[in-house]
């Protein structure tokens, strides 16, 4: 009977899926320093953020569609680059999560517009270790409330634009090359490339490939439509952030010092400490809910011993959790700036992106039936063309990021990187003798 039947995902289904993804903080935290390494050009570097997404995000929803898996780019990375990659790969996953401080530091940013005199670090400390205790008793953000947080961002973010565009008398600044890319074009680029976190998500939906209505074209049109969607209201935000006031007054600033010169002050509070922070909150307590899965996939597959993956009477693996809690509150401690924060776990988080997209290139040769029966599929050269051209794209990227990182960062980022294979060399041959053991005791 078709009452029996389960019901598949729908078009408007899958655009409230992917915007959810999507729309998040980073619009709020990354804007400001966007404008402070491009000026103008900000609305422009969302624009060419989009491109710079948009190749990745199709080999991540071919892989999606092809090999539908709850480990995710993990196990796509494990199962056509090969084990040692797999974990070479979560390792700089790991490391990418200092991008949680962001949150943190975004939050007691924002929290000083409202409260002068406030110690940032101190602020951004707390706020990152009550998620952390939060999420040790089990308290993880709903996704009823998280969903209702991303229609109130979204509310504020409206009143933004509604109430900014009614100042802006000049759009000559963003048609005049000078002011579009005043430090030029690496600077620009580099922009774009940091304003790409702002819009990844949309590839989730791949993983709803056999849960959906004619996926092979759900998948492209709603993920499609959903980063452009997100990217107009970004570049209208970024037009506000940019022509309200003089560039020198909000450069590196978040988008508090637009919104005072906009908003009465009820409304002032209201759109930072009802709609911003609270968003800032939600997401970092969200990303402790899932960070852990990668480390346990590690651990199924011998790369971690199994004790590591003990769990508190609340059923939270306390020891992962932690891992990412001292990753997290590393650069707050540190005393790194926001700004500094964001490009290098940008900078990071490109490298260990490029590896399960990298996996699209191998897809055909080592699964051709998946690749053939796939609801979603890419051509044949194009599994070789796009993750190639991903590599050069986001190559150049983190080769414009170089100087803002810095010879530090990169030194660190270097012997973090020898460790994990050094690690690897040693830990591979328990890993090899255990899949030996499963495959025996499959044929047995």
């Amino acid at each position: 009977m078709q009452s029996d039947e389960k019901k598949l995902l729908g078009f408007w289904d899958l655009m409230s899926i992917s915007l959810g993804q999507i729309i998040g903080t980073g619009i709020v935290v990354l804007t400001g320093i966007s404008i402070s390494m491009t000026g103008y050009g900000t609305p422009w570097a969302f624009l060419l953020a989009l491109g710079i997404v948009a190749i990745p995000t199709v080999c991540i929803a071919a892989l999606g569609s092809a090999v539908p898996s709850t480990g995710g780019n993990y196990t796509y990375v494990r199962d056509l680059l090969g084990q040692k990659t797999s974990f070479f790969y979560l390792s700089l996953l790991i490391a990418g999560q200092l991008i949680l401080s962001s949150f943190a530091i975004g939050f007691a940013e924002y929290a000083q517009a409202l409260v002068s005199g406030i110690d940032l670090s101190i602020t951004a400390a707390l706020i990152m270790t009550l998620c952390f205790i939060a999420n040790l008793f089990g308290i993880k953000t709903a996704a009823r409330f998280q969903t209702f947080m991303v229609l109130v961002l979204l509310l504020s973010l409206g009143l933004y634009i509604a109430f900014g565009m009614r100042h802006i008398n000049d759009f000559t600044p963003y048609t005049t090359l000078p002011f579009i890319m005043p430090n030029g074009f690496d600077s620009f680029f580099a922009a774009a490339f940091l304003l790409r976190l702002s819009l990844v998500g949309s590839e989730f939906i791949s993983e709803f490939g056999h849960e959906m209505e004619n996926p092979g074209r759900m998948i492209p049109l709603v993920m499609g439509l959903s980063l452009g969607v997100v990217v107009v209201l970004y570049i209208l935000i970024a037009v506000v952030a940019t022509g309200v006031l003089p560039i020198e007054e909000i450069a590196g600033k978040n988008l508090a010092a637009t919104a005072k010169s906009l908003f009465p002050p009820a409304v002032y509070v209201a759109f930072i400490g009802g709609g911003i922070m609270i968003s800032l909150v939600t997401s970092l307590n969200a990303i402790f809910g899932w960070c852990t899965r990668g480390l346990y996939m590690a651990t199924e597959d011998g790369w971690l011993p199994a004790r590591l993956a003990v769990v508190n009477q609340y059923g939270i693996p306390y020891i992962f959790l932690t891992v990412f809690f001292l990753v997290g509150i590393t650069p707050i401690v540190t005393g790194m700036s926001l700004s500094y924060v964001a490009i290098l776990g940008n900078a990071v988080g490109a490298i260990f992106g490029l590896f399960p997209v990298f996996a699209l290139f191998y897809l055909a040769d080592k699964n051709p039936s998946a690749y053939r029966d796939a609801p979603f599929k890419l051509p044949l050269w194009a599994t070789k063309a796009f993750p190639a051209l991903a590599v050069i794209i986001y190559g150049y990227g983190i080769y414009t990021s170089w100087n803002f990182v810095g010879q530090t960062g990169w030194l660190l980022l270097g012997i973090y990187s020898a460790l994990v294979l050094f690690y690897i060399h040693i830990r591979a041959p328990f890993v090899a003798a255990k899949v030996q053991q499963a495959a025996q005791a499959v044929k047995q």
